[in-house]
């Protein structure tokens, strides 16, 4: 008689297969059309039960990935296309299309990820939130208002009066993550034509979100106190720009804040020349001491206000928000509700759940020393190993930093992926998209022994000068 594996071994052995099919999948291993072996085929070939080959298929077929031909079997999903044509040594890809490249090799390391690790985040919290809203009714009046959850707006209303910001609830709409207030921003405030200055580098998705909107990028370039005054002074006095996009608190990926002095030149600038002003300030919660914002310098005349709470809590909670001008803060909640009609109250309630437990504050000053003590450590390990850094913050996820190598920018993020690291090649960070011999770090990502090994291994193959097409600005 066969023994009957316990349900929490079935489940484990189901889900890692799963996970290997899935990455065989998506890393192009296995191509559309292509058939999969049969149930009991696969059962056997991997010494499962016939119910746990027909479960791995279910969730592939569930997830878009499988599907199920009668009397046929099971195929890869989509139509077989032939390759796009690829030079030997290309260097330019869209961040999501290294991440499916990569993930088809085991990742040790994802040095130049966006976010924080699991352990890092504020997962007690979450659950915490998650057991005293299962006590409560859920909402029951539709959707929602557009502007979100009126007592999570009062909170964030309150959480940016105590940084000198004095605004109501009602010039607060909140948003599914930062990524969707940015691109309420993008489209409310800007049209195709439009002459936009951002920092040089920059956020690739914001970069990605005003290309598609067809607006033009004026790159301004990042100094360790953040954009160049002068610079956008002298594009908009020679370029007519519309609007300034910047990141202020820990930019993403330069790790620099912007300093008051900058920031009331920025304003000054924006002021004589009528540039409306967005403001990235994601990362506010990571510095060790507040940041005097863009938005209280300038009490949201001109300038839109953008933050979430993924790297204060998690990246899977959907929530950010937008502060407005009065005026201006209907006109987003119109545009919300065109695209998502509203943004999920119970997503807000959790969050609001969370901000207001009383060791968040605890966990916020916890996240911040751990990052203190990785920058260090990283800049440390870089600085060792011949890594040029651009600049030397001390706080924040981020580095941007200079590798020098005679390899290419493609092979060189080729030969990361082949010892197990994912790094973030600067081409992705610049307005023209052009090759960079910069990457972005991110330091809560660069820990253990498989980073520190691949740079040793660059520097054993000793440094060169770069190749034309990978020279860069700093």
């Amino acid at each position: 008689m066969p023994v009957q594996r316990p349900t929490s071994l079935r489940r484990s052995v189901r889900t890692a297969l799963v996970e290997e099919l899935r990455a065989a999948i998506g890393g192009g291993a296995l191509a559309p059309g292509m058939p999969l072996p049969s149930v009991r085929r696969l059962a056997r070939e991997r010494a499962v039960s016939a119910f746990t080959a027909a479960e791995v298929y279910n969730v592939l077929a569930a997830a878009g990935l499988v599907e199920a031909r009668r009397g046929s079997g099971y195929f890869v999903a989509g139509t077989p296309a032939p390759a796009p044509a690829r030079a030997p040594d290309a260097t330019a890809d869209a961040l999501w299309e290294r991440r499916v490249e990569a993930h088809a090799r085991p990742i040790l390391v994802d040095a130049g990820g966006g976010w924080l690790p699991a352990a890092w985040q504020f997962g007690d919290g979450v659950r915490a939130g998650l057991r005293a809203l299962a006590r409560l009714p859920l909402p029951t009046d539709g959707y929602g208002s557009p502007l979100g959850l009126e007592a999570l707006r009062g909170h964030f209303a309150m959480q940016l009066r105590g940084r000198g910001l004095a605004l109501g609830p009602e010039q607060l709409v909140l948003t599914q993550g930062a990524s969707q207030a940015l691109d309420l921003a993008v489209r409310a405030l800007l049209e195709p034509g439009d002459r936009v200055a951002v920092d040089e580098p920059g956020y690739p998705p914001v970069l990605e979100l005003l290309r598609a909107r067809g607006a033009r990028l004026v790159g301004i370039p990042r100094t360790a106190e953040g954009p160049d005054p002068d610079a956008l002074a002298a594009a908009a006095r020679r370029r007519g720009l519309k609007a300034l996009i910047t990141n202020t608190t820990l930019q993403n990926p330069t790790g620099t804040t912007t300093s008051v002095p900058v920031a009331r030149r920025l304003l000054e600038v924006a002021e004589r020349h009528g540039l409306l002003v967005v403001e990235d300030d994601i990362f506010a919660d990571l510095a060790p001491t507040p940041v005097t914002p863009l938005a209280t310098l300038d009490q949201c005349r001109r300038v839109v206000y953008v933050s979430s709470v993924s790297k204060s809590i998690s990246p899977t909670l959907r929530v950010g928000y937008l502060a407005a001008p009065a005026e201006l803060a209907p006109r987003l909640a119109r545009l919300k509700a065109l695209s998502a009609l509203a943004s999920s109250e119970l997503s807000e309630r959790l969050v609001l759940e969370v901000l207001t437990q009383p060791h968040y504050r605890r966990h916020l000053e916890a996240l911040r020393r751990r990052l203190t003590q990785s920058q260090a450590a990283v800049q440390r390990t870089l600085l060792e190993r011949g890594v040029e850094l651009a600049f030397r913050p001390s706080a924040g996820m981020f580095l941007w930093a200079r590798l020098s190598a005679r390899d290419s920018v493609g092979r060189l993020w080729r030969a990361a992926v082949e010892a197990g690291v994912l790094l973030a090649p600067g081409e992705l960070f610049r307005t023209d998209g052009r090759a960079s011999p910069y990457w972005r770090f991110n330091v809560a990502q660069c820990g253990g022994d498989a980073l520190a090994a691949f740079l040793d291994a660059l520097a054993a193959r000793g440094a060169g000068t770069p190749r034309a097409e990978d020279r860069g600005p700093r």
